[in-house]
């Protein structure tokens, strides 16, 4: 499974046009609802995505979810909270994934991926609602492999995203 990446000034897709979701667009979405960071003085701010989404912080909320400056661990080169402002490519949709396995090997894979995920997280991963994650798709391809399908790991489409 390869992963690919690129950062905030290299976002072109595959027939070098931008990705349909711009990052002002992105950033102005999250902002309400996205732990956000207003450390000027970090070193690691430019490259942070927490960061970059607070700078489109509204004036008029009294109060955002937000850093604690104060913690010792934030603002600095080991940032526990730093988010690096990438993007990968995420898959969408599991309903093509079981098209070609057999009933046994079918069941025994949904079976273990609701069991590492919970019932909520793979229908909605299963229907498309919410992205497959590089982390996820290797658990993907680890239980696939694990139940004896050989064959390939087909997801229903795919999309460029931050690791939000």
């Amino acid at each position: 499974m390869s992963m690919i990446m690129c950062t905030f000034a290299d976002m072109k897709t595959k027939n070098n046009t931008l990705s349909s979701t711009q990052p002002q667009e992105a950033f102005r979405e999250k902002v309400s609802h996205y732990l956000v960071c207003f450390i000027e003085s970090c070193p690691l701010r430019e490259q942070c995505l927490r960061w970059l989404v607070g700078q489109y912080a509204d004036t008029m909320p009294l109060a955002y979810n937000a850093i604690n400056p104060r913690n010792p661990k934030i603002g600095g080169e080991e940032c526990v909270m730093f988010r690096k402002e990438q993007r990968v490519v995420m898959k969408r949709g599991l309903t093509h994934l079981y098209l070609e396995m057999p009933g046994l090997v079918e069941h025994r894979v949904r079976r273990m991926l609701i069991g590492m995920w919970g019932h909520k997280k793979y229908y909605e991963v299963r229907k498309g609602d919410r992205l497959i994650t590089p982390e996820m798709q290797n658990d993907v391809e680890t239980v696939c492999r694990y139940h004896g399908w050989k064959g390939p790991i087909v997801y229903d489409g795919e999309e460029e995203s931050w690791l939000w």
